[in-house]
């Protein structure tokens, strides 16, 4: 009777042994893999972070030059009332004198008068345009050309200056004096009693020049 139960106090004790062991190992196993795939993940995490910090300020920078290269101007814009006459030539010359075309934009200005029915003003005007333009594409200054027609021209020239936010305005002494065609009798009577009692078109752009909210110069060229 003493042997089996020997025998069977043996046999528990080695099978809690082998129990003890198979207990023990898988877990210590299975620390160590989740202890690695934890790892590898939050190196994937910091990783795609970082990519994306980078990315970000990358942008920001490219939209904030982008914005100031648009806006900012280091120059002034120029700009030149065209006409047909000597004195508006002289006004040319003179800008010309001061004009950086690396941070200046200069601005080439003609307004006709739209009560001129025959055309008369508009075709001289616009071939004057052409002469000018074809000047400063040959000397490679870039220039922004502006022909419009208004019943009052000088009204439009400074309604013109203003919307472009000139700074200095070019204008011959004579300029928008005389009318392209004398034979043009209607026209032609109507100007020279508008200079009668409004002024010449130059002195009206000088009275608007010295007011005080004035943001624009006129330097008038004899």
């Amino acid at each position: 009777m003493e042997q089996p139960n020997d025998v069977t106090k043996e046999n528990n004790d080695n099978t809690s042994e082998s129990n003890e062991t198979a207990i023990n190992i898988p877990p210590t196993n299975n620390t160590t893999t989740t202890t690695t795939t934890t790892t590898t993940t939050n190196t994937n995490i910091n990783t795609n972070t970082n990519t994306n910090t980078d990315d970000s300020k990358t942008t920001t920078n490219e939209e904030n030059e982008d914005d100031s290269s648009y806006e900012y101007i280091q120059g002034q814009r120029i700009c030149i009332i065209i006409d047909s006459d000597e004195s508006t030539n002289r006004a040319l010359n003179k800008a010309l004198e001061t004009f950086d075309k690396e941070k200046d934009e200069l601005y080439l200005l003609s307004v006709t008068s739209s009560l001129d029915y025959l055309n008369d003003e508009k075709n001289d005007a616009k071939l004057t345009l052409y002469k000018y333009e074809h000047y400063f594409d040959s000397i490679g200054i870039e220039y922004t050309p502006i022909q419009v027609e208004s019943i009052s021209i000088t009204s439009k020239i400074i309604s013109e200056l203003e919307e472009n936010e000139i700074d200095l305005a070019y204008v011959g002494a004579q300029a928008l004096t005389n009318v392209s065609n004398p034979d043009n009798i209607i026209f032609s009577a109507f100007s020279f009693i508008k200079q009668v009692f409004l002024g010449t078109i130059v002195s009206g752009l000088k009275s608007a020049s010295e007011k005080k909210d004035c943001k624009w110069k006129l330097e008038i060229v004899n």
